[in-house]
């Protein structure tokens, strides 16, 4: 079967549903019991959009939005493995590898501030 490149805002909600659902039954599901992911996923999707995307912007600094959370290096492990999944789940290309990339440095970055790491 030949997959697709991320081309459109569709294609970001497909990957982000998909990586929903497994982030909330895995082992780091706690961190998400909490969260209104009706409010939460349109700032996600607006993220990746401004990402790949040249006329999509994104104005909220992650950092901040993450500070409260008592995570652990582990845990960045497991958000990276299973945002890598879903995105080969569905897709493949340029964009793809884009965000898989992002991924990887969003958490190297965010252990590494956040946990002083």
């Amino acid at each position: 079967m030949t997959k697709n490149d991320i081309l459109s805002p569709a294609d970001v909600t497909k990957l982000l549903k998909t990586f929903y659902d497994k982030l909330l039954v895995s082992s780091i599901k706690h961190h998400f019991i909490n969260l209104n992911l009706e409010a939460h996923l349109p700032r996600v999707e607006s993220f990746w959009n401004a990402t790949l995307f040249p006329d999509h912007s994104y104005g909220t600094n992650l950092m901040e939005q993450h500070m409260h959370l008592p995570l652990k290096k582990d845990d960045f492990k497991i958000w990276q493995r299973l945002l890598w999944e879903s995105a080969d789940e569905h897709f493949s290309g340029a964009n793809t590898e884009t965000v898989k990339n992002r991924a990887a440095s969003i958490a190297y970055i965010m252990q590494k501030k956040l946990l002083k790491d």
